[in-house]
């Protein structure tokens, strides 16, 4: 399906409100026609727009609206693929609209959201993974995240999907020439042969769908969630990482009744902080119970819980709730660091009120960090913490010279595998299809079964990787991706 026939359509691809400039895209078989018609060149030395090559630019006034700049891209080689022009004219809203409407009434139609891409899709200009890393592009809040679309959309993942799809078309191929054989020419090291090629494809497709752990968190951002006993510190923590006083803090137990939300980036990755009410135990005020209930369910979207235990020690039935809550959370597998808060008042108190022996009494395998308010160091290393902990997917630290890991392995999922690193929950599940498929495909040839039937799960394999890129997908599910672009893009 090619757009090339189709009718020409028109958007601005920056943004609405006043600005001083704006930037008008016009693509379709029309575009030239309606340029010539609007367009007068303020000097002979610029071309008229139908005869203006591919990728130069004139200047002159638009149907006694505007000066303006106009750009020319030729197809095949433009951004949709079809003949584009772009018309920088101010940015003011009435001019804006002015020069709209008259390329409008001149015969283009209003665009859709992310039609422009959809058309540079379906004209072959890029993939699907190439055109959702459009938007994330432009979504991207923070320098990785624009790195990982930048590399997306220069082909990373298309590369790797590719990759392991040639791996399997050989397994494919070869399978198909022992089904033109006959079965007594059949030999036991055909089949072990493809059972290996199989459970290396099976490794690098799972491999491939556990870089979605750290393709999700460096694409939608880090969910951190500060959660602990009322009056710990917690919003204290919250205004030192995110470098302003955005939560107030009091001596007075309770003055978070609400969830409060920061986002920030640390070395270039986004984290979303969120500091949460006290989370006291039997409380009457209908107000605080809202705000428990809301820092409960801020725990359960979390990808990192920091815990935070400060002097004094709760009371013995308080720290019996506070326990139950920390099990809950590691029962669902969430990833807690324990912080230490009010350092500096540690070192006068007995050890059995001091939340560090309390901690390694009660949560030996757990990662602690100390942290003080007075401390810049502390600070620098629980950032430095967080950052690690994105790189690799678990919470790895230096405390004390002493390197503390959490429960699982560290296995990198950061910048260094962002080449082929999965941030689409679309993606993740198309692989893991492709993984079980495959897994099939493995097992029934050890277990004797017919090439014929085996070569069914490889077929649908391949059909699930080939929707990631686009090569095999519906008209619903290019409907869905397109509408969530921007319109003029």
């Amino acid at each position: 399906m090619t757009y090339t026939d189709m009718d020409t359509i028109a958007a601005f691809s920056t943004p609405p409100g006043e600005s001083g400039l704006a930037v008008l895209r016009i693509s379709g078989s029309l575009a030239a026609s309606i340029c010539d018609r609007l367009f007068v060149p303020s000097s002979s030395k610029f071309a008229k727009p139908s005869d203006m090559e591919g990728y130069t630019l004139a200047h002159g006034y638009w149907d006694s609206i505007d000066e303006v700049v106009i750009a020319c891209f030729r197809a095949p080689h433009s951004y949709t693929g079809e003949d584009v022009y772009e018309i920088s004219c101010h940015g003011g809203q009435a001019i804006r609209q002015a020069v709209l409407d008259s390329v409008l009434a001149a015969g283009a139609r209003a665009a859709g959201p992310g039609e422009f891409s959809r058309r540079a899709f379906c004209n072959g200009k890029m993939d699907l993974t190439a055109a959702e890393a459009v938007m994330d592009m432009i979504g991207a809040q923070a320098e990785k995240q624009a790195q990982v679309a930048y590399r997306q959309l220069m082909g990373g993942v298309s590369r790797v999907i590719h990759e392991r799809t040639d791996h399997l078309y050989g397994a494919l191929a070869r399978l198909e020439m022992l089904l033109d054989w006959d079965e007594e020419e059949e030999r036991p090291e055909d089949r072990a042969l493809l059972v290996r090629e199989l459970e290396h494809s099976e490794q690098e497709l799972r491999h491939l769908a556990e870089s979605f752990t750290g393709g999700r968190i460096i694409r939608e951002g880090l969910a951190v969630v500060i959660a602990g006993s009322p009056n710990v510190g917690k919003s204290s923590l919250l205004n030192a990482l995110s470098g302003r006083d955005r939560a107030i803090v009091s001596h007075i137990p309770g003055t978070t009744r609400d969830t409060v939300e920061v986002d920030l980036s640390l070395d270039g990755y986004l984290v979303h902080l969120t500091d949460t009410a006290g989370l006291a135990i039997d409380s009457h005020d209908p107000i605080e119970r809202e705000g428990i209930i809301r820092a409960e369910s801020a725990l359960r979207t979390a990808d990192l819980i920091l815990w935070v235990l400060s002097p004094p020690l709760p009371s013995e039935d308080d720290r019996r709730q506070e326990e139950a809550r920390i099990d809950r959370c590691l029962m669902d597998g969430k990833e807690l660091l324990l912080v230490l808060g009010k350092d500096d008042l540690r070192l006068s108190l007995p050890k059995e009120e001091d939340p560090a022996y309390y901690a390694a009494e009660r949560y030996p395998d757990l990662p602690t960090i100390t942290w003080s308010d007075r401390s810049e160091e502390d600070l620098q290393r629980l950032k430095d913490t967080l950052v690690r902990f994105i790189e690799g997917g678990t919470l790895v630290m230096m405390e004390d010279d002493r390197e503390v890991t959490s429960r699982d392995q560290v296995k990198s999922h950061g910048e260094g595998q962002s080449h082929g690193l999965l941030t689409h929950a679309r993606h993740k599940a198309a692989v893991d299809r492709a993984v079980e498929l495959v897994g099939n495909a493995r097992a029934d040839l050890q277990t004797g079964l017919s090439f014929d039937l085996v070569a069914i799960s490889l077929k649908e394999a391949l059909t699930e990787l080939s929707t990631i890129t686009g090569e095999d997908v519906s008209e619903t599910l290019i409907e869905k991706i397109f509408s969530r672009f921007c319109i003029g893009k």
